[in-house]
């Protein structure tokens, strides 16, 4: 429990920071609001979506699971709400078409910012390693989805 508490600490922290280097990206006219909304919230659905594939990536999810992302993301889910949510976006944030928007997000974030992109990809670690603890066992499948994860960055 400790480790996961400092896992929550540590991504708390630096994602203020990185939603404050989000702001100022966006003072300087760097990052097209118009065209793709805010920068912060952008990045945000990247990392919701990341939660999600990792969560249902051993095919259930657990009790266990749903109480740690509700305590460590700010969310307020069942296991009936977040399996529904699921179901609403499976085909937007399962395929590669996802994949493909993630990495060329990223692509697009080192162009502007090479130290928030290094942020971005740490705050994605720590997506993982949290998703990971949630429910005290990491199954192959979870594995493989946190290698493909990191892997796009």
């Amino acid at each position: 429990m400790e480790n996961i508490d400092n896992l929550t600490r540590a991504f708390r922290s630096l994602y203020e920071r990185f939603l404050l280097g989000c702001d100022a990206i966006e003072e300087t006219g760097a990052w097209d609001k118009e065209a793709l909304g805010g920068m912060g919230v952008f990045y945000e659905t990247g990392l919701i979506a990341l939660i999600l594939r990792l969560v249902v990536a051993d095919g259930t999810i657990s009790g266990k699971e749903v109480e740690y992302l509700n305590r460590n993301f700010g969310f307020d889910y069942t296991v009936p709400r977040l399996a529904e949510v699921y179901e609403n976006c499976r085909e937007a944030i399962g395929g590669g078409s996802f994949d493909e928007q993630f990495r060329g997000g990223f692509a697009r974030m080192k162009e502007i910012n090479g130290k928030l992109a290094a942020a971005y990809a740490e705050l994605t670690g720590l997506v993982c390693d949290i998703v990971a603890a949630g429910d005290g066992t990491v199954s192959p499948e979870e594995i493989e989805e946190i290698r493909r994860i990191k892997a796009l960055l």
